[in-house]
């Protein structure tokens, strides 16, 4: 697996309270361990949330009619989308984010 390196800046309160967390429970062999799960942890519960999903859908649509992509594209793309959330929940968020 390859990795990228990435540089983050805490606020040293966070820092501190992240090495007390590994120092008293051993769950991770270092921070960088931590930060990845909660990166994992976090990317998963967006990809969960409805509110996102329609934005995503919204910004498919933007895409779609700037880059002129075809339609078995965004058929694609939609059902990938659409495997994601009920339904009904889509339907709710698609409103509320147009309000």
């Amino acid at each position: 697996m390859e990795y990228a390196s990435v540089s983050v800046k805490f606020p040293v309160e966070l820092d501190a309270e992240i090495e007390r967390f590994l120092d008293e429970t051993g769950l991770y062999t270092n921070k960088s361990e931590f930060i990845k799960e909660a990166c994992r942890s976090h990317l998963q519960e967006l990809n969960d949330d409805t509110a996102i999903t329609a934005l995503r859908l919204e910004q498919l649509l933007a895409r779609a009619e700037q880059n002129r992509q075809s339609d078995a594209e965004i058929e694609s793309e939609l059902a990938a989308l659409g495997e994601k959330v009920d339904p009904d929940d889509l339907e709710l968020a698609v409103e509320e984010a147009g309000q």
